[in-house]
């Protein structure tokens, strides 16, 4: 079943918890808040390695990028994310670098490299 979110696509699916963004020009804290609120309710209390697709964001601000990396980081066995390109990558490598949370993260431009990732980290 896909839950059509505020601001994301969420199912499960194989193990897998699959978060694609919608379109969102600004990622501020109060989205980031409602985006971790709707994913927590969705997940219903199971740590999962998510899937999650950032394409659909443009810019985030610092502190949206902290919340979700900090309290947004709860019930995580692994991440991957997927990005738009070179630039976006580049960006995301020295934030998640930065965070450092307690579970397997890699950035991916490829869709199927991440899933592979996270099948090895379920």
């Amino acid at each position: 079943m896909v839950v059509d979110g505020t601001y994301a696509k969420m199912w499960i699916a194989d193990g897998i918890f699959y978060f694609i963004y919608k379109p969102i020009p600004i990622l501020d804290l109060p989205k980031a808040k409602k985006i971790v609120q709707e994913r927590f309710v969705v997940q219903n209390q199971v740590k999962y390695p998510i899937f999650c697709d950032l394409r659909g964001v443009q810019y985030s601000v610092k502190e949206a990028r902290d919340y979700l990396a900090h309290e947004g980081a709860w019930m995580t066995k692994a991440l991957a994310l997927l990005v738009a390109d070179p630039h976006a990558f580049a960006i995301s490598k020295m934030y998640v670098h930065m965070a450092k949370g307690n579970y397997p993260t890699q950035i991916f431009t490829d869709r199927e490299q991440a899933l592979e990732f996270l099948e090895a980290n379920k």
